[in-house]
This record gives C-alpha cells, structure tokens and sequence, in this order.
C-alpha cells in the first residue's frame, strides 16, 4: 500500500482496541454515490468526477463506495414511495477507473428497478473488474460477506440495509438486512475466520445529523457482536464519530457523488470518506477524508484548511450529543418535530396554503377536528410513528 493520505483527525477519546499485529491494510469507505437519469457520464479515459481524490482512493489496498442505484437500461420502476432510481451500465466503468475496486449494494434503491435491475447491476460490476457485497439473488448471497486476504491479513467486509423496498428474501433477490439478532450474529461467525471485520450499514433517518437512538444502540451491538469498525450512509448528511468499546463508528459519511435536480442545503454536498489503517484484531487508526460534490455538474473536491476545521467543529459537536443519552433523546424528538410537517403533506397531500399555516403552527381545521389535532395530538404524533419504532428498536437490540 502507498502511503495513507493526508485526512481530518478528530479530537477527543480515539482509545482504540490494542492491535496485535505488525502488518497494516488501509481501507477506505466512501458514501452514496448515484448518477441517475439521463446525466452524462464521463468517456473512457476521461477524469472521473472525483479527480482531486482518486490518489487518496488508490492509496488503499482496498476501496469501497455505496452504489446508491441499479445500474440498468431497464425503463421499468417499481411502484414505491420516494423516488426510483436507474444509472447507466457504464457507471460501473467510471467507479473502477475511479480507484474503487468494490461497491456496496445493500441499500434502499437497489430494487428500483426490480430484481432484473438488480441482476444487471452485478453483472455491470462483475465485467467492470468491482467486487459487490450487500445484494444478491437471494438471501443467503446477500448476506456474504466480501473476503480480502492482503499480505496474509483476513478482512470481511458485511454490507446491510435497514428494511425499506429492497430486503431480500429465503428465495428472492434483494439487500441483505439489518437485522437486530441476526447481523450480530452474522458478525460474530465472521470473526471467527477473520482478523478484522468492517460492517458498512445502510441506515438512518435522512438529514439528521444526529443519529436516532436506535441506530447508536444497533450499531454498538455490531461492536459487542465482534466489529472493528462500523461506517453508517442513508442520510445523506455528514454525521458524527464515536469509538465505542475500542471500535470506530461512523454515524454517516454523506453523500459522495449524489447531483439533485432540486436545489438543496449545504449539508448535503458536504461528505467525508473514512479511512481505516486495519490490523490483526482491529483499526490501528483511522482519518477522514472531507470533500464536497458541486452544485452544479459532476464535481468532488476536497475542502480546505479553514472548511476543514469548520466541518470538524460540527462533528465534534454531533458526537457529544451522541455520548449522552438524555441529548440524543432530546435531539430525537426535535428531528421528529422538524420533519412533521413533511410526513404529513405526504401522507394527507396537503396543499401549499395548508403547509403555510402549519409552519406557522395553525392546524388547518377543514382537514381534521382540532381535538383530534393538536399540539400534543396528530401534529406532535406525525413522526410519532417514527419514535416508537426507535423504542421498539432499542427494546429489541441485543
């Protein structure tokens, strides 16, 4: 491996688990990359989007990022809530001519264009040279974990998603599952051929920038079932780092190449990538590496100094609510507050008067009978759901 690249150290307690070995395996994880629709990709032997970063890319043994769409020239979508997305076969190409020798593919999109999508996505990757881990035609290949053996080191990389419109099943194609007792379990048998595992989860609310409670509480069961490292992408936001019983998790890495035909906030073209110097029996040390895709065209670049230190702030600040249990529950609740009215124009169609005057706290009467509705009522339970879930979850966590 070449020499790892210049990243972001962050400050505070990076006490990791005691290594063992000598040998280092440097590998890098990168978040959601999708170029959908009908944007051109760059020719053969062009650069990549990603040019500034593709020596840091390289200078690992091993590098991956999430491939956030079927790669397919199939029309068809599913029917489904949200977006279905579709990139061109040859986006397969431009990753691997990038420095990305594998994707993953445990994610909420992979299905958008239904289980032949999905089986021309892997061919697409298999005849571009990338390894896949996270999908497969059925359950038992979905959740195989990816095996590397660099200068006799053994590294298994797990890829899972949070149940949304892509899980595969005993017999059908699909992501493999965040399951709260199955995964641990699934790490903890790969521990036992292995010197190092990273677990790469799909998961989390979108555009929090703090996890919810029961992604910290599934994640650090991944490090009590056996993980080294756990790197989080869903919500396209940067999110924070914690080091959990001597292993790095990563609450969210952010978007790595993700153009939107919407005007978006900042946060979402803010991203890092996480680079992991791994030896027998865990992380030795770990970077990150700050970027940010272009609003306009298919740009990355990384940031500088002072946004550097900027983007570090917010990290440090995010981590210090996620070490205490009474803010990550108070910040919970305000993520669910914010995005009630989202749910609710989703789930009743609202209109954009009726939107108006619920940011101005007035529930439009004609909808629903104000007893029915108020504060505490259906505008407080509109991501009510959403909270029992993360009860529930924590509940059920090993």
């Amino acid at each position: 491996m070449e020499s790892p690249p210049n990243g972001m150290h962050l400050a505070g307690d990076t006490i990791l688990r005691s290594a063992k070995g000598l040998v280092t395996v440097g590998v890098l994880i990168a978040g959601d990359l999708c170029v959908a629709g009908e944007q051109s990709l760059p020719a053969e032997g062009e650069p990549v989007p990603w040019a500034p970063l593709v020596s840091a890319v390289r200078a690992h043994d091993l590098a991956l990022v999430n491939l956030e769409c079927p790669l397919t020239e199939r029309r068809r979508a599913i029917r489904k809530s949200g977006p279905s997305l579709r990139g061109d076969p040859a986006l397969a190409r431009v990753v691997a001519s990038g420095g990305f020798g594998a994707v993953t593919l445990a994610n909420n999109h992979m299905l958008d264009a239904g289980p032949a999508g999905l089986e021309d996505t892997l061919t697409a990757c298999s005849r571009a040279g990338l390894m896949a881990v996270g999908a497969g035609l059925d359950l038992a290949s979905a959740e195989k974990p990816l095996q590397v053996d660099v200068r006799g080191m053994r590294v298994r990389v797990i890829a899972c998603a949070e149940r949304e419109f892509s899980i595969a099943g005993p017999s059908s194609p699909g992501a493999a599952p965040l399951d709260p007792w199955k995964t641990p379990e699934l790490v903890n048998d790969a521990t036992r051929s292995a010197d190092v595992v990273v677990v790469v989860v799909h998961g989390g609310n979108e555009f929090a920038a703090v996890p919810r409670p029961g992604l910290v509480a599934a994640c650090r069961a991944l490090v009590a079932a056996g993980a080294h490292a756990v790197v989080c992408h869903h919500a396209h936001v940067a999110g924070p780092v914690e080091v959990y019983r001597g292993a790095p998790i990563f609450y969210g890495t952010g978007n790595f190449l993700f153009p939107s035909s919407s005007a978006m906030g900042q946060a979402w073209h803010l991203g890092y990538a996480v680079s992991l110097q791994l030896t027998v029996g865990g992380v030795s040390s770990f970077q990150l590496l700050p970027y940010e895709q272009g609003v306009a065209g298919l740009t990355v670049r990384q940031l500088g100094e002072r946004e550097e230190k900027a983007f570090a702030a917010r990290l440090l600040q995010a981590a210090a609510v996620v070490a205490d249990p009474e803010l990550l529950a108070a910040a919970w609740e305000e993520h669910c507050e914010d995005q009630r009215r989202y749910y609710l124009h989703a789930a009743l169609g609202l209109t954009r008067v009726e939107r108006r005057l619920l940011r101005q706290r007035i529930w439009p009467a004609w909808r629903r009978p104000r007893r029915r509705a108020g504060k505490r009522g259906a505008l407080r339970r509109s991501c009510g759901w959403a909270c029992w879930a993360t009860r529930r979850e924590i509940a059920r966590s090993p």
